[in-house]
């Protein structure tokens, strides 16, 4: 449990003695407090707002009534949602469901079935504490926001023409915290789906490349044909998923100094050739511009992105400007960039399409939405923008005008020299893997196969261990190299797994791969290979090729 949660206290109601003891360690491992409670009116007691999570066996459930627990959940604040996690048996015999059914509707009322293993009951402890710990949050905001709104009314009384001004700011600051945790609640979701569905791609894509190795000598055009459909269809679904990692805000970005003028310059080309001949695209590129810290990869993604979307807009043509100036935040003449504060670059894109409506502009950037027709769009573009720009520290804003619509994404000014438009990386002559001991660490079974077939056909020697923990047991006099993915389970994950080996054998070079990671920002102190799942052969190869040619040379 992390030191913001020291003090917490969970209310407990099991009238057995075993379950209340066993209840009571795995909360206090997890640095809880436990209050157990002896009858159902010391339980309804303990259900406050103070109480980070309550347990109740089924057991102490048949002592409550319907009408005590429903008083005491009702009793909570507005910001209250108290995490009630209640342990039935498989056959409910002593469950009336109509019961679970009306407390459910009242309060946040988690039904675990017994038997279960130690670790749900422990992952379902740990969800109800995170959920109870955003409560808090909530609370605390509401309450700052609350102590504004009187200092507010303060300054009306005092200063009676600010009061429309001062009201009115109050009310979007508001609407804008509700705004951002909705989206936030959307990018914890799309990056979980594009978790699993890019492990899912990248045994499609492994499996493809084999597929293709096998039937090579007896290869006929309607194997071949087949072959490309998967490859192509693999690629474009990696492609959806990045666009959703984008969003989440859980994507590794290689970011860099750009040079702005030099580099919009270039970049106006490639968006010419996405836009077609009907669309007359024009930079406004002020003076003096200042460099910024992004990933050009993702930029050139989200100005394409933006742009495909004004085309869309103007399908019988029309001009697109690209406006790029410097600005000093907060700015009344941009209330769109929130609370941002400091020196920031505006990226502004202005169509003469059709327009938004209100509510379109609300929805644009939440991941599928679309109001094209359908197969015309995934209604990812735009998300991507929103990931893309808040990842940088900045954010994505969308306009209204009076004639068209404007795109904006706002990037913090860098302090570093800027630096020439980057290429993308080049390809390494690819090593000779014959003999090359690799420890494969991945606890998806299925990706361990398909990436030890890999291994096996670049003629390498695999070890399989499906954790962090089980590969630190591992003889490295035996390893020559480490390939792991980052999202594990135990102790360690990939990347305390490459920490432990710097310190015990920093030898021995590591390839990292995932296909979705919380905090991207933990790569950036690492001397690692970083591989993105799905990957091909060749990306393989080259990334332990690199790993393998640095270790060499140091």
């Amino acid at each position: 449990m992390s030191s913001d949660a020291l003090g917490a206290v969970a209310a407990i109601f099991a009238p057995i003695e075993g379950d209340a003891h066993t209840l009571r360690l795995m909360l206090e491992e997890e640095g809880v407090q436990v209050q157990a409670c002896a009858d159902e009116q010391a339980f309804y007691a303990a259900l406050g707002d103070c109480t980070w999570c309550a347990v109740v066996t089924e057991e102490g459930l048949d002592r409550c009534s319907l009408e005590g627990l429903d008083a005491s959940l009702r009793r909570q604040p507005p910001w209250s949602d108290l995490p009630v996690l209640t342990l039935a048996g498989p056959d409910g015999g002593k469950v009336d469901s109509n019961r679970f059914a009306r407390l459910a509707r009242i309060g946040n009322i988690t039904l675990i079935e017994r038997p279960t293993s130690r670790e749900v009951l422990l992952m379902s402890i740990r969800a109800a504490l995170r959920t109870r710990r955003l409560q808090f949050a909530l609370r605390d905001q509401w309450q700052a926001l609350q102590e504004h709104a009187g200092s507010l009314e303060e300054a009306v009384r005092e200063r009676t023409l600010s009061l429309e001004r001062e009201v009115g700011e109050r009310r979007r600051v508001e609407r804008a915290l509700a705004e951002a945790r909705r989206l936030e609640s959307l990018g914890r979701l799309t990056g979980g789906v594009a978790h699993d569905f890019n492990n899912i791609l990248q045994v499609i894509s492994g499996s493809e490349t084999l597929l293709r190795m096998l039937l090579a000598k007896d290869a006929n055009p309607r194997s071949e044909r087949a072959l490309d459909s998967i490859r192509r269809a693999a690629g474009h679904g990696a492609a959806l998923t990045q666009q959703l990692l984008a969003y989440a805000r859980r994507q590794p970005l290689n970011n860099v100094a750009l040079d702005l003028p030099l580099y919009l310059n270039a970049a106006a080309e490639l968006l010419l050739g996405s836009l077609g001949p009907g669309i007359d695209l024009r930079l406004q590129i002020a003076p003096a511009l200042w460099p910024v810290s992004v990933d050009p990869a993702q930029l050139d993604a989200a100005l394409l992105n933006v742009a495909v979307n004004a085309r869309d807009a103007m399908p019988g043509g029309g001009k697109l400007v690209l406006d790029a100036r410097n600005l000093h935040l907060p700015d009344a003449a941009l209330p769109e960039a929130g609370e941002l504060a400091g020196e920031f670059v505006c990226l502004a894109m202005t169509d003469e399409g059709e327009g938004m409506s209100d509510k379109t502009a609300r929805q644009a950037f939440e991941p599928f939405f679309t109001t094209k027709a359908v197969g015309k769009g995934t209604g990812l573009g735009l998300s991507q923008v929103y990931g893309f720009a808040s990842q940088s520290d900045g954010l994505a804003f969308i306009r209204r005008e009076a004639v068209g619509t404007t795109v904006g994404i706002l990037l913090p000014r860098s302090s570093r020299k800027a630096e020439a438009v980057q290429g993308g990386t080049a390809e390494v002559a690819p090593h000779s893997l014959s003999g090359v001991r690799v420890l494969c660490v991945e606890d998806d079974p299925v990706v361990a196969e398909t990436m030890s077939s890999l291994l096996a056909v670049l003629d390498a020697e695999i070890t399989i261990v499906d954790s962090a923990d089980a590969a630190i047991e591992a003889d490295f006099d035996e390893v020559d190299l480490v390939l792991s993915d980052v999202m594990m389970p135990g102790r360690l994950d990939g990347i305390g797994l490459v920490n432990w080996l710097a310190s015990h054998h920093p030898q021995i070079p590591v390839v990292l791969t995932s296909g979705y990671m919380v905090d991207p920002g933990r790569l950036q102190t690492l001397r690692i290979q970083f591989l993105r799942k799905p990957y091909t052969l060749g990306a393989l190869t080259n990334a332990i090729s690199l790993a393998l040619d640095k270790a060499a040379s140091s």
